[in-house]
């Protein structure tokens, strides 16, 4: 689920560009897009899920606290342009840090283009891109599951664990400890990826799936940030 905040976080990730996150007084926030699929007016509701999803993936690698949101309903923005309603939900009671204006020189210094639309142009170019956004973008918690195939795409992509220690985005121990805690019931459980693993997993291998949540957010972050043509 969502929370006021991860919109107000949209409308920043998301605040110019394609996609665009904006609100409006009378219908909340929205998204607008060249990307979801017009059919007599109506948006197709699979292109704006799809769209969603990535723009739910992206901010969940952008912001460690971010939690997705969900499509409402259709809205047309004062332009004309046919656009969706995003839904967050308010009952969960969070804070919110927000991060000061940069001054120099006693000057508020303009802020950077946000990062949300390049993630997202970065997708429509490179696959492996779009499938670590599409499963990262999976509505409420990510489970070891989810969690394991974003490392797997990234891991695939950067050349496995020692290309991620030497770009310093995590340690190969770090990994070890993901994929371990991730398949190893005799480390999660019900919620591993394995009934049955041959030895008993040692304590220097446990990792909580809070803390694998936040590194795969890092790493999908660091390496579409390192991306070529990011």
């Amino acid at each position: 689920m969502g929370h006021d905040f991860d919109l107000e976080t949209l409308s920043e990730l998301f605040g110019a560009g394609d996609p665009l996150v904006a609100h409006d007084q009378l219908n909340g926030y929205y998204v607008e897009s060249l990307g979801i699929v017009v059919s007599g007016g109506q948006p197709d509701v699979s292109s704006a899920e799809a769209l969603v999803k990535r723009v739910n993936g992206a901010a969940r690698a952008l912001d460690p606290a971010f939690q997705t949101v969900q499509l409402r309903g259709r809205y047309t923005s004062p332009d004309g342009t046919t656009s969706v309603v995003l839904l967050g939900d308010t009952a969960a009671m969070r804070d919110k840090a927000t991060a000061g204006a940069v001054v120099i020189d006693g000057v508020p210094a303009p802020a950077p283009p946000p990062k949300g639309p390049r993630y997202l142009k970065l997708a429509q170019q490179d696959p492996d891109v779009a499938d670590a956004l599409r499963v990262l973008g999976q509505p409420g918690p990510l489970d070891w599951y989810d969690i394991y195939k974003t490392w797997e795409i990234v891991g695939n992509a950067i050349g496995g664990p020692k290309q991620v220690a030497a770009h310093g985005w995590a340690t190969e121990a770090d990994i070890n400890r993901l994929t371990a805690s991730a398949n190893h019931p005799g480390i999660s459980g019900d919620d591993a990826r394995h009934a049955r693993m041959k030895g008993n997993p040692g304590q220097n291998l446990t990792m909580t799936m809070e803390e694998a949540d936040s590194l795969v957010r890092r790493l999908v972050a660091n390496w579409i940030e390192s991306h070529p043509s990011y």
